[in-house]
């Protein structure tokens, strides 16, 4: 072994010991966030109004890493059953989202200003020649605040490409919840999407109303969704019958606060 080899390796073994002896101190000064996670099963898994998964019921699951300085990421999952529009389309059994964004503090009001990509990786599609996908992104922007126990957000969504070559896209939102006690709590949600070339006529108005009962790590949350938007209309967003139409949808959750805790 050369005098060359032997300084190298002493030099590495000593900087191996120094990086051991100082991690432990770096990592208890450096803020790595947490990691949280959760899974659910859904009664009918509904998404602004409509049934995604033929009003069957959906286990989800999702993981998000909150870090510092208000940035956050994470993965969330469904099964999903739309019915296919047509013969050359198959309906995506699952979906898997990608979503990352920052929270601002707005003197007492925050700012969310977030990416999300929402993904159908087996989606046979094929109806215009193969050019469209089910698959689109989002830009969303949210801002909340508290009046005493009062918690009020807005949301406005934007989408270059709709899923299914549907064009441009626009959403808003307004949300309200209540704490009723400490294990109960009432929120309600109006919100209206508009999508560009599903023709004349097909924005619509959706709402949701319920409570939201919890215990330790478990929560149920009971509430009525729907749409105004007759079966004709609903049929230009997705094929599964009475999809649109209000029904009761059940979710029943277990939350992991921080899974490295």
């Amino acid at each position: 072994m050369t005098t060359l080899t032997k300084n190298l390796m002493m030099g590495a073994a000593g900087l191996a010991g120094l990086v051991a002896m100082t991690a432990p101190a770096f990592a208890d000064d450096f803020d790595w966030g947490t990691v949280s996670a959760y899974v659910d099963v859904q009664s009918d898994y509904r998404f602004r109004g409509i049934s995604q998964n033929n009003l069957q019921p959906a286990p989800q699951a999702s993981i998000n890493w909150s870090g510092p300085d208000g940035f956050y990421a994470g993965v969330w999952a469904s099964k999903t059953d739309w019915i296919g529009f047509f013969t050359p389309f198959s309906s995506p059994t699952y979906e898997v989202d990608l979503y990352g964004g920052k929270h601002f503090d707005l003197g007492g009001t925050d700012l969310n200003v977030e990416a999300y990509y929402y993904s159908y990786p087996d989606a046979n599609t094929g109806l215009l020649g193969g050019t469209e996908t089910a698959s689109y992104f989002e830009g969303i922007f949210q801002l909340s605040h508290s009046f005493g126990s009062l918690a009020l957000t807005a949301t406005a969504a934007f989408s270059p490409s709709w899923s299914l070559v549907g064009g441009t896209s626009e959403y808003i939102e307004g949300t309200a919840s209540y704490p009723l006690n400490d294990w109960l709590s009432i929120s309600g949600n109006v919100g209206h999407q508009w999508v560009d070339k599903f023709g004349a006529n097909t924005d619509y108005t959706h709402f949701d109303l319920g409570l939201t009962a919890t215990w330790r790590s478990w929560a149920l949350d009971v509430r009525a969704n729907g749409t105004d938007m007759n079966t004709a209309t609903c049929s230009n967003y997705i094929l599964s019958k009475n999809a649109c139409t209000t029904g009761v949808v059940a979710t029943l959750t277990y939350n992991i606060s921080d899974i490295f805790k």
